[in-house]
């Protein structure tokens, strides 16, 4: 009588076994492990408890097919040695790191109860407005960490976040593709080959894309696309193939998120913008991210201070160039005294009556104070939104140059 061949399913069963097995001699007596949780895209991750002080820990250990592949070692080693060093509410700390007899490596890591936020926005779809900007303050929080130790995660977005229903917090996990700044603050080490693409298209920065050298705003420009998914349950562009996303990165403006969302605080909505901008100096810190986000002033830790030579609010001297006010304003200042140079000359040369020359004076002053306001609500590329504060301001700009040009005329008439 013939045997009836093993089912794919009992075959797969029979080789977590095995694996179960071969972990857990490797692990020894200090660890039990219970069952596999999941498998990702490069390492199995299997649920154990620590017996010495009874706690529930994670196990992740790299995939076979890639035990052999050194630069996939050298990501799943670099995950340990960053996680490890990092010890933060909000960032899955790395316990252990070990090999199983074959060389395989694996690491002990803290174990979060809870789903993804990836997992999340596939079952839910957009989160609470409350909730979307606690897990955004949580990562930038986290993120704020990392920064400070000279780490960049280079791989934020959804699938590396957990939220734990418990504590209601999010935990940043993942920093296998995490490079360490030169401690100088120049170039960056590299974990990846020149022009080799790491990390979903998705969430990657402009300047990850065009393979240039990464500052820890790289992290906050997929803080942004984070942003968008966790707010409205989509990105901030009209993409869907990994193409059209590096194009729309390189490319196009995000999407109105107050229209997507109108019940979003103005000040988040902001911050996200600045997050998506394609040049790094405009991008806000993850400290001030989560400042704003937080609505701690105190959650920076004064490292804002620190960077502006003790300014008060350096938000707003950020936000004055992200929306490029001091360009806007140069621009208008440099016409407004060229008009009154030339109407001067043509007056003195009587091409014209002096009292043009007069009305010129309120005029570039009026149109600078007007360019001001116009630079600080329109000047930040993406955002055209105007309210009633803009357009009072405007009116009274307009009056006062009424007003002035008015008495000129009068003056001018009565001698």
């Amino acid at each position: 009588m013939n045997s009836e061949p093993a089912s794919p399913a009992a075959a797969s069963s029979d080789a977590d076994r095995q694996s179960t097995d071969e972990l857990q001699k490797a692990l020894g007596d200090d660890f039990e492990v219970m069952r596999r949780l999941g498998r990702g895209s490069m390492a199995t991750v299997y649920l154990a408890k620590e017996r010495s002080l009874g706690r529930l820990v994670a196990v992740k250990v790299l995939l076979p097919g890639l035990a052999d592949d050194e630069e996939a070692r050298r990501r799943f080693e670099r995950e340990a040695k960053s996680s490890a060093s990092l010890v933060h509410p909000n960032i899955v700390q790395v316990f252990r790191f070990g090999r199983l007899p074959d060389e395989t490596p694996y690491l002990v890591m803290r174990f979060v109860k809870g789903r993804t936020m990836e997992e999340r926005l596939k079952a839910e779809g957009q989160l609470p407005a409350s909730q979307a900007r606690k897990v955004l303050a949580d990562v930038t929080s986290a993120l704020a960490a990392a920064h400070a130790r000279g780490i960049v995660h280079r791989d934020v977005r959804p699938a590396n976040i957990l939220w734990d229903p418990e504590t209601e917090a999010a935990h940043l996990t993942d920093f296998g593709i995490a490079a360490l700044l030169e401690t100088s603050g120049e170039e960056a080490t590299r974990i990846t080959k020149t022009g080799q693409m790491v990390g979903n298209p998705r969430y990657l920065s402009p300047e990850q894309l065009l393979d240039q050298d990464l500052s820890e705003l790289s992290d906050m420009y997929s803080v942004g696309i984070l942003g968008y998914e966790l707010f409205t349950g989509d990105g901030p562009y009209e993409a869907k193939t990994n193409t059209q996303w590096i194009t729309a990165h390189l490319t196009q403006d995000p999407k109105d998120l107050t229209r997507m969302r109108p019940d979003i605080p103005a000040e988040v909505a902001a911050l996200l913008v600045r997050c998506l901008n394609r040049e790094p100096k405009h991008r806000p810190s993850a400290a001030d991210a989560a400042r704003v986000l937080s609505g701690d002033p105190s959650r920076t830790g004064g490292q804002s201070q620190a960077r502006t030579g003790g300014i008060e609010d350096p938000a707003t001297i950020d936000e004055l160039f992200t929306r490029n006010v001091p360009r806007i304003v140069g621009v208008a200042g440099a016409a407004g005294l060229g008009l009154i140079g030339l109407s001067g000359t043509l007056a003195d040369l009587d091409v014209l009556p002096r009292v043009v020359f007069l009305l010129t004076l309120p005029l570039a002053a009026c149109g600078v104070m007007a360019a001001t306001v116009l630079g600080w609500f329109h000047g930040e590329k993406g955002r055209q939104q105007s309210n009633v504060l803009e357009w009072l301001l405007l009116s009274l700009i307009g009056i006062a140059w009424v007003m002035a040009s008015a008495w000129i005329i009068f003056a001018s008439l009565s001698t």
